[in-house]
């Protein structure tokens, strides 16, 4: 792998705390195989400083783009000049571009890199239950690109109700064919989706019961830092079990792509 020079330019990874962020070793890579002298770099940035670090970096002719994670997807969101229509919906960004006028153009890819994720490995049926653990930015991208790659039946769970709640309301407004479920079950289920931040840390509670799932069931985890508990509990059961690496690889050609759009 090719070292940055000065010549080089930099997509710039924002979480807090970004201690767990491993994007950089799939990232990179995939520039240089494509001919681009860019290079991913972590940034820890506290959410009090997010909009004068990017404002700032984003001035510098050196900066191809942002990636937003954890806890910065909504926050972006509002510090963008325009938005496409993903974000608009989850009303969160996880990229950002830069115009040749320094207007910041964001969009959400998480939904779009989990479905195609998804597909690749046969675990979408749209006539079986899908269970979507999580109703943050990326449970909001998930259960949106679900329902608008035809899904008809969709249970959402999360530990707070009023995040599920709006967001039910919103694909309902949507997609008016879905049926969303909102009870606490697993036995209909075909596709398990832990969207939430639990398995980042050995000592995380697990996002459900493994025992709860039925034996054909499906399983996507989006921790994509370190082999969760969680997912070593499902494994032993013999379900197919896919991490968040898969969905981060498959979302670097839909946000290059974008990235590549500005200046």
């Amino acid at each position: 792998m090719k070292l940055p020079t000065g010549a080089s330019r930099v997509v710039f990874i924002f979480a807090h705390p970004a201690g767990h962020v491993g994007a950089p070793r799939y990232y990179t890579p995939y520039f240089e195989e494509r001919g681009l002298d860019w290079h991913m770099v972590p940034m820890d940035v506290h959410p009090d400083d997010l909009a004068r670090t990017i404002r700032t970096l984003a001035k510098s002719p050196s900066t191809a783009g942002f990636n937003l994670t954890m806890p910065h997807k909504p926050a972006a969101f509002e510090l963008c000049d325009h938005v496409g229509p993903a974000a608009t919906f989850e009303g969160v960004v996880n990229t950002i571009r830069i115009e040749a006028d320094g207007k910041l153009v964001g969009e959400s890819f998480d939904g779009g890199g989990f479905l195609n994720a998804a597909r690749e490995a046969n675990m979408f049926d749209p006539e079986r239950r899908t269970v979507v653990i999580g109703a943050g930015g990326a449970g909001r991208a998930i259960c949106h690109a679900l329902a608008a790659a035809g899904l008809k039946r969709l249970r959402i769970l999360n530990e707070v109700p009023a995040p599920v709640e709006l967001l039910a309301a919103k694909l309902r407004g949507q997609f008016p064919d879905l049926d969303i479920s909102l009870e606490e079950r697993f036995d209909d289920v075909g596709l398990c989706v832990n969207a939430t931040s639990l398995g980042l840390h050995a000592s995380d509670a697990l996002p459900m019961d493994p025992s709860n799932l039925p034996g054909d069931c499906a399983v996507f985890d989006i921790i994509a830092a370190r082999r969760t508990e969680f997912m070593e509990a499902l494994a032993s059961r013999g379900l197919k079990v896919v991490d968040g690496v898969t969905m981060i690889k498959h979302q670097l050609p839909l946000q290059t792509a974008f990235w590549r759009l500005g200046r």
